[in-house]
């Protein structure tokens, strides 16, 4: 992860976002995506220990937390950290500049 030393919430929000295939990692949880097997499967191209560190990362900048399943299941799922914020406008910007 890059670090560029700024208190601008931009440059604060590249600081995390960034990396290559981060964002296509937020894209799919954006989608509900939130288990493991199924982020691979969104992202065929990522291999299995790049994921699981993006993830981490991800984890660590309180951008998706990891929770157990319900009824005692081994399986951990994943989730936006913060589900308040509204993360859409940022989609279309995005999905906006892919289509030019």
């Amino acid at each position: 992860m890059h670090r560029y030393g700024q208190y601008c919430p931009v440059a604060r929000a590249a600081e995390i976002l960034a990396d290559r295939w981060t964002v296509l990692i937020v894209r799919e949880l954006l989608a509900d995506v939130n288990h493991f097997n199924e982020l691979e499967r969104g992202l065929p191209h990522m291999s299995r220990t790049l994921l699981a560190g993006r993830l981490r990362r991800l984890q660590q900048a309180g951008v998706l937390e990891r929770r157990g399943a319900s009824r005692g299941k081994q399986t951990e799922y994943l989730r936006r950290a913060r589900p308040a914020i509204d993360y859409r406008p940022t989609r279309r910007m995005g999905s906006a500049l892919g289509f030019r």
